[in-house]
């Protein structure tokens, strides 16, 4: 069952995150995206209520995830299609010696992720600007890699942003997704949470993970790999977020105070509800004859 569709504008996507970003990503670290935590321990019931590793460590463990699937090098050129702060973008320039370009619907996020990228001595190599990826027209061949870092469940027309990716990238040249997904049915006591989840954070759609291989050949992209961290990523990623919310001593309107309540109830719910996973999912546009 795909959850979400919903009727998600850019409008409704630059607003929330005009509007969130810094103060999310003061919560989590730097990043505004999950994180990895491979520490079986970590996952176990008698676990914390916030997992012991740092959810910065753990957002740069899995860009790091994601910055080995691309294989990308010095010189490179990629496509940050949806890149928040510009954390994980800056740790892939600064890793890699690549060239990253990152497009957000939201000019707050260029700020910050621009701000970041002088203070880090980057700007030379990495840049921010507004543009929506279902829109914007990059030259045919222009990317040695892409990545979709949390991003395509935004987007109401995966379909489309995939087949603009595939044109931008090179052929031989990689796709990294890295999302929130559905890995069975949720069953119906979690299915308002989830709801609730989507409807919070503007997702057009949270794919079955099973449909990610038939969406990638349709964009004429060819499926490399499939991992699924789901019981190193969710659980632990949404309790720490959730104890960081709780946590934070930020004084906010009346109503911003009850949509709080709202979402930490269906994240609480959703950290124990382990057909909601999260994967990486590499492609590649395959080379010409």
């Amino acid at each position: 069952m795909i959850s979400g569709f919903r009727d998600v504008t850019p409008q409704a996507i630059a607003e929330l995150y005009d509007r969130y970003s810094e103060r999310t990503a003061a919560l989590l670290g730097g990043s505004i995206h999950f994180g990895h935590w491979p520490d079986p321990a970590e996952s176990a019931p008698t676990a914390p209520a916030a997992p012991a590793t740092s959810v910065a460590t753990a957002s740069a463990r899995m860009t790091r995830l994601m910055t080995d699937a691309l294989g990308v090098g010095p010189g490179d050129r990629v496509l940050d299609a949806g890149c928040g702060t510009g954390r994980p973008a800056l740790q892939l320039a600064r890793t890699t010696g690549a060239t990253v370009t990152g497009i957000t619907l939201s000019g707050e996020q260029v700020r910050l992720a621009s701000a970041a990228a002088a203070a880090e001595g980057l700007s030379d190599r990495v840049s921010f600007r507004l543009a929506d990826v279902a829109e914007a027209r990059f030259p045919a061949d222009s990317f040695d890699g892409a990545w979709l870092f949390e991003s395509l469940l935004h987007m109401p027309d995966p379909r489309h942003v995939l087949r603009r990716i595939h044109d931008a990238l090179r052929p031989g040249a990689r796709l990294a997704i890295a999302n929130v997904v559905e890995r069975a049915p949720l069953p119906a006591a979690s299915r308002p949470a989830l709801d609730t989840f989507c409807a919070l954070n503007r997702i057009a759609a949270i794919l079955p993970l099973a449909d990610y291989p038939a969406l990638l050949a349709d964009a004429g992209l060819a499926v490399e790999s499939v991992t699924d961290v789901s019981e190193h990523s969710v659980p632990q990623t949404l309790r720490a977020l959730c104890a960081a919310i709780r946590a934070d001593g930020t004084d906010v309107p009346p109503e911003e105070r009850e949509e709080r309540r709202t979402l930490l109830d269906a994240m609480d719910r959703l950290a124990v509800t382990p057909e909601l996973g999260y994967a990486i999912v590499v492609a590649s546009k395959p080379r010409r004859p």
